[in-house]
């Protein structure tokens, strides 16, 4: 078995394979991330094995200012009524990050939080409209930052999971690399049904989750607990799901259409 080990780069700390085998080298992946923590929590491993690797957010964005804070702002006792707590967020994603050898790329969308409480004056796009503009932005970062694979979520838990996995999905297979699918922790633990149906919806679609052994990971599980640990706003109100994170399986797949 092939022994993979950690050492310093210029993005930070990665692991890295001791056999220099193209099949071991690593690739670039695009991981669309739903919010400011989810890639990092359901493929730290697989990110820190592929340094360079983009963590491309889709909802990491909200008003200047949160006030009054809402339920899940206050959960992290870290935020004042008035605080920019998404520009926190955003500062905190980018040092996970950089624990895992990856660089940080937030789109502008409004979190759902934010999206769906009138004392906060969102104007933007809802519904269908949002789903386009999600999918005509990550087309024009694809363009602008071509990468060798993509890695979108399953669309658990969470409406804005589904969103920028359906749209990322839409870009990712016209891209002419390989796309694979990530399962969002803690989620996928806790409703194997919700896996079950995703995943069905896939194939209803003509598309198979297949195994795919030149996926390269880091072994350094430590590594991936240092990276859940720079989300210090998230981490109260996660509890003990951030654990079940950082300790359960990171399943990964790769679409292949029938």
């Amino acid at each position: 078995m092939w022994r993979r080990r950690c050492r310093q780069t210029r993005f930070g700390r990665a692991c890295r394979s001791g056999l220099e085998l193209a099949t071991a080298s690593g690739r670039v992946l695009r991981a669309v991330s739903p919010h400011l923590d989810d890639a990092v929590l359901s493929c730290g491993l697989l990110l820190a094995g592929n340094p360079g690797s983009r963590v491309t957010t889709v909802f990491a964005s909200g008003p200047a200012r949160v006030d009054p804070l809402t339920e899940w702002d206050r959960a992290s006792r870290l935020f004042r009524d008035g605080d920019d707590v998404m520009s926190a967020r955003r500062s905190e994603e980018a040092r996970a990050a950089a624990v895992l050898g990856v660089l940080s790329q937030p789109l502008e969308f409004w979190d759902a939080q934010y999206r769906f409480d009138e004392r906060f004056g969102y104007r933007g796009p809802t519904g269908q409209d949002l789903l386009d503009a999600v999918e005509r932005e990550l087309a024009r970062v694809a363009a602008a930052d071509p990468v060798d694979a993509w890695l979108i979520p399953l669309g658990l838990g969470h409406d804005d999971h589904r969103i920028s996995a359906q749209a990322a999905m839409a870009v990712a297979m016209k891209s002419g690399v390989d796309v694979y699918v990530y399962q969002e922790l803690p989620y996928a633990l806790e409703s194997a049904v919700e896996v079950g149906e995703q995943l069905g919806a896939l194939g209803s679609m003509g598309l198979r989750c297949v195994a795919d052994s030149s996926l390269r990971w880091c072994e350094e599980r430590s590594l991936k607990r240092e990276a859940v640990m720079c989300y210090r706003s998230q981490r109260r109100a996660l509890g003990r799901r951030a654990r079940l994170a950082i300790r359960g399986p990171e399943r990964v797949a790769r679409i292949d259409p029938t």
